[in-house]
């Protein structure tokens, strides 16, 4: 029987924070415990959370005294607790469908070599309102395949060759189930990112393991202006996350193609403007490249140049195969 150990992180979520809880207690397959972790919100999220107290399902509440800095940090202190191998990190402005830890559970037992399942999924706005395309839409259009249009089982370093290394392509957080030993073993450096840690852990893992795509749109992303992402967070914190993601992918033999990955990430990630940026932030930018890495440093400052210098407009991403 495969048991999961559910992480609610919330801070400041309060508005939605009900229908995510509900939305995990309201799932059709019934084996899993509720963490919940509140990062020192300064909302009414503690009244909510409280309502929850007797719950059976629900072992564990903690409310940090002081806020972590970091909306990773309370991962760690969810796994610390989690009873089981089997996590889904069910981040607190989003919420799901009854049937999504259902379809993960039949998943892993058909594909026992799996360490993340993750589903398709709706993005919702503050009050709800799901749009018209599904992810999986977008990332066939954009990648200019029908991959997404049908589940499937892939090889993680397969997967990460084919696509992951280019764009965020597991959804979000919460759309994945994963094997616990696959984030333990990554705490420490996931605790050091502000934006793009899960990305950072979903790209790690896949060196490992093996991933189920579910084209059913079991979860809600909510995107509304106060989501992390929509933070106004410094473009210095942006461009050293991801210069320290494309370290780990650059340096790894089981990636191919680096010259294209290089190209993709100084376009899409990497790059910056004097002018709209400021010298100043440009400067740190560089610095910071230098100083964690010499080598892949020049090699993405002279595409940098190269893209200023020649006003390049396209991106770097190729298709992929609609075979899957």
């Amino acid at each position: 029987m495969i048991n999961f150990s559910v992480i609610i992180p919330n801070y400041n979520h309060a508005p939605f924070l009900k229908q995510r809880i509900d939305s995990v207690l309201e799932q059709a397959y019934s084996n899993f415990e509720v963490i919940i972790i509140d990062d020192a919100s300064t909302d009414n999220s503690l009244e909510i959370i409280e309502s929850y107290k007797a719950n059976n399902k629900i072992p564990h509440i903690i409310y940090n005294e002081k806020n972590s800095g970091s909306p990773f940090k309370p991962w760690s202190q969810g796994i610390a607790l989690a009873k089981y191998s089997w996590i889904w990190i069910g981040e607190s402005d989003d919420f799901a469908d009854p049937m999504f830890l259902k379809e993960a559970a039949d998943a892993i037992m058909k594909y026992p070599s799996i360490g993340i399942f993750y589903c398709d999924c709706y993005t919702v706005d503050d009050k709800s309102i799901a749009a018209r395309e599904r992810y999986s839409e977008r990332k066939n259009k954009i990648f200019n395949t029908k991959k997404w249009s049908e589940s499937y089982y892939k090889n993680g370093v397969e997967e990460l060759n084919e696509c992951l290394k280019f764009d965020s392509t597991i959804n979000n957080v919460s759309s994945v189930v994963f094997k616990k030993h696959l984030l333990v073993t990554q705490i420490e450096m996931l605790n050091k990112f502000y934006l793009y840690g899960d990305l950072f852990f979903f790209l790690n893992a896949s060196f490992s393991t093996n991933i189920y795509y579910c084209n059913k749109p079991l979860n809600y992303y909510r995107i509304h202006p106060g989501s992390h992402l929509h933070l106004n967070t410094s473009i210095i914190t942006s461009r050293s996350e991801y210069f320290r993601i494309l370290k780990v992918l650059y340096y790894n033999k089981m990636v191919t193609d680096k010259t294209h990955l290089l190209d993709h990430f100084a376009y899409n990630y990497l790059s910056f403007g004097i002018i709209e940026d400021g010298l100043r932030k440009g400067l740190t930018i560089i610095r910071f490249y230098f100083k964690h890495s010499p080598l892949l440093a020049w090699k993405i400052t002279i595409r940098i140049i190269y893209i200023k210098l020649f006003r390049i407009k396209r991106a770097f991403r190729k298709p992929v195969n609609n075979i899957v």
